[in-house]
């Protein structure tokens, strides 16, 4: 087995300069941070970080503006949450502040670059955050590659 893991970013073109900064968790908070909290939000898989913005769009359109980025770091560096170990409400829409409280504990904390959270949509597989704050962040950066990415025309909405 590896010991690195691949994560994936899938980002509006626009920001795509700014994809790693996490300036858009600390702007509008997440389910894992509050307002305030620089946070960047990845996928497990290349999938599921096409599914996490799918499911925010209107059309299957505004997709071909998105530009996927993959990142690299060492399963060392990765701490895990387990559903059993979650509020009652973590799967909540709106997300409440239980999940964005355990979120920020752990981003104060810099114990781990990463946190393992499992996914609202598909609760078996898990998207991963990533401090900015971390020591070894700009190493794990340093990994980042622009994938191509042309959606399936039969994604639908």
């Amino acid at each position: 087995m590896s010991n690195s893991i691949k994560l994936y970013r899938l980002v509006h073109s626009k920001w795509a300069a700014q994809a790693f900064d996490g300036e858009g968790a600390r702007l509008f908070g997440g389910r894992w941070n509050s307002k305030g909290q620089l946070c960047i939000y990845t996928a497990g898989s290349e999938a599921l970080a096409i599914l996490e913005i799918l499911v925010h769009l209107n059309n299957r359109v505004a997709l071909n503006h998105y530009r996927l980025f993959q990142l690299t770091i060492e399963r060392n560096e990765l701490m895990q949450i387990s559903t059993s170990t979650l509020p009652a409400s973590w799967r909540e829409q709106p997300a409440t502040a239980e999940t964005a409280r355990i979120g920020d504990s752990w981003l104060n904390q810099t114990a781990s670059l990463a946190l393992a959270v499992p996914s609202v949509l598909a609760p078996r597989e898990n998207n991963i955050l990533l401090n900015p704050k971390h020591a070894n962040f700009s190493r794990c950066l340093a990994s980042n590659t622009e994938l191509d990415f042309m959606p399936d025309p039969r994604l639908a909405l």
